[in-house]
């Protein structure tokens, strides 16, 4: 069952950090929304990758704190769904 809203967004960053035991890695939800035959748009990824580090290094602590401040700022939407996840020709 799915909730009826879903996390897209936390803070400044456009998509949600997820902070684990040995680093930081970025999870954008919007990517895979087609799954759960919801509305199909492009979301925004830039930067993505820089969302990634390990907990060693220059500035680690600054990301992190700036990931925890961006917890406290989440967006949500309602979740739309829109059909079925095929096109009428494709028959199984």
């Amino acid at each position: 069952m799915l909730p009826d809203e879903i996390l897209y967004r936390c803070g400044d960053f456009d998509w949600v950090p997820l902070l684990g035991i040995w680093g930081a890695i970025g999870y954008a939800p919007l990517l895979v929304l087609r799954q759960y035959r919801l509305r199909q748009f492009v979301p925004v990824t830039q930067g993505l990758a820089q969302c990634e580090f390990s907990y060693k290094g220059d500035g680690y602590k600054k990301k992190i704190r700036e990931m925890t401040n961006a917890w406290r700022k989440t967006r949500r939407m309602k979740r739309l769904a829109v059909g079925p996840p095929t096109t009428p020709e494709y028959i199984e």
